[in-house]
């Protein structure tokens, strides 16, 4: 599976119209160009963090460190600028379905990410206790996708990340509620992670839909 490389910002108020024409016309046919192919935009609906979300995918961190070292990569990220704030980015890795395939494009869903780091003297029972009672526990559940877990490479505010995604928001609600999903999260938090935090993203669509930002 492919790296991806995020890019979270605020669009500055009163930008909104003039960014959504940078998006469309520059920054993501530039940064295709570059071999950073856009797979997904992201506005954060509940969670800390910047409420914007730009993921692309690079085949390897060779190519996307090519990508990013590119002049043409530093002045297009120096022209996001003029309409963004809060900006910041990160690599990275797929570390739970690495046969999965490439990660790909998805419309009109909804994303509940869980970010912690693993407790250092806990990393050999963690990835058990992911596979035998975390998963089985998401998956006995028929409105979830366990879409991947990451490692953070470079940047972020925390060392992993579990992506699930929903076609609803309301499951969410339902996933939230759920007792086994609170169980096994309850003894994740106490006997494995440490700095447990958690986002619900909706995808924007386009990069450039307005009424996102205007929330």
């Amino acid at each position: 599976m492919s790296l991806l490389f995020t890019q979270d910002w605020d669009v500055i108020r009163g930008q909104e119209d003039a960014y959504a024409q940078f998006v469309t016309r520059s920054f993501i046919p530039e940064c295709d160009r570059l071999g950073l192919q856009s797979v997904g935009g992201y506005y954060v609906a509940v969670g800390i963090g910047p409420k914007v979300i730009s993921v692309k995918s690079a085949p390897s961190l060779s190519a996307l460190t090519a990508a990013m070292s590119d002049p043409r990569f530093g002045a297009l990220k120096r022209a996001l600028r003029d309409y963004v704030v809060n900006y910041s980015s990160k690599i990275l890795e797929p570390a739970l379905l690495r046969g999965k395939g490439d990660y790909a494009i998805q419309k009109g869903v909804w994303k509940y990410n869980l970010y912690y780091d693993v407790a250092p003297e806990r990393r050999e029972e963690y990835e058990g206790f992911l596979r035998s009672e975390y998963l089985p526990a998401l998956e006995a559940l028929d409105y979830v996708e366990v879409t991947q877990g990451w490692n953070v490479l470079i940047g972020g505010f925390s060392e992993a990340i579990l992506e699930l995604t929903f076609r609803d928001s309301v499951d969410i609600g339902r996933l939230l509620g759920n007792p086994s999903f609170r169980e096994v999260t309850y003894t994740l938090c106490r006997d494995y992670v440490r700095n447990y935090k958690s986002r619900i993203l909706r995808t924007t669509e386009r990069f450039d839909e307005p009424r996102w930002f205007r929330l």
